[in-house]
């Protein structure tokens, strides 16, 4: 909840596959994690790509391309709670997304969160609106039920620029608490 201030939960770690394509924010989306919601719930800091939230504590695990998902998922497919699927709000999903989401499926990746990022790059709400419905419809092709998935609209650039935008910090909590319910 914003605004509200919570210590971090002790329930057991969730791990979770950061994927996308390149380009689209998925290492800034890692950082801001780790480092907006240790301040905004007044934690101490955390290491790169680990988090605590009400529910526990959180892995991240930062994917540079599918074939790294896929060594990743080889290792320990059994052990991610989900992936988090970052997309740009102003490119919309590319065919390396849906090279993700076959391997996420393939490996048997029960469940997908969405960060739909660098909204701050985009000035009409109606683009935005277009490409969240194409990811919903990308998730349902590939045996995802897009209208479970939740879908988090936000910038984790203007969450970094500490102080100067309490909208970008909000936004990271808002994912963080959306991957509580659905990851949880």
């Amino acid at each position: 909840m914003w605004g509200g201030r919570r210590k971090g939960g002790t329930g057991p770690q969730r791990r979770a596959a950061v994927i996308g394509s390149q380009g689209h924010g998925k290492s800034t989306l890692v950082r801001a994690l780790s480092e907006v919601l240790p301040r905004e719930y007044r934690q101490p800091p955390q290491p790169l790509g680990q988090f605590v939230t009400a529910r526990g504590p959180y892995q991240l695990y930062d994917c540079l391309d599918p074939d790294d998902f896929r060594s990743r998922l080889a290792v320990g497919a059994g052990q991610l709670s989900g992936s988090l699927l970052v997309v740009s709000a102003q490119d919309g999903p590319l065919p390396e997304t849906r090279e993700y989401l076959a391997a996420a499926r393939a490996a048997g990746v029960a469940r997908i969160a969405v960060f739909l990022g660098m909204r701050d790059l985009v000035d009409d709400v109606d683009i935005e609106t277009i490409v969240e419905l194409e990811v919903r419809e990308l998730l349902d092709e590939m045996g995802y039920r897009g209208d479970h998935c939740p879908v988090v609209h936000g910038s984790a650039l203007e969450a970094m620029r500490q102080g100067r935008s309490r909208k970008g910090r909000r936004d990271v909590v808002r994912l963080a608490e959306a991957l509580d319910g659905h990851f949880g």
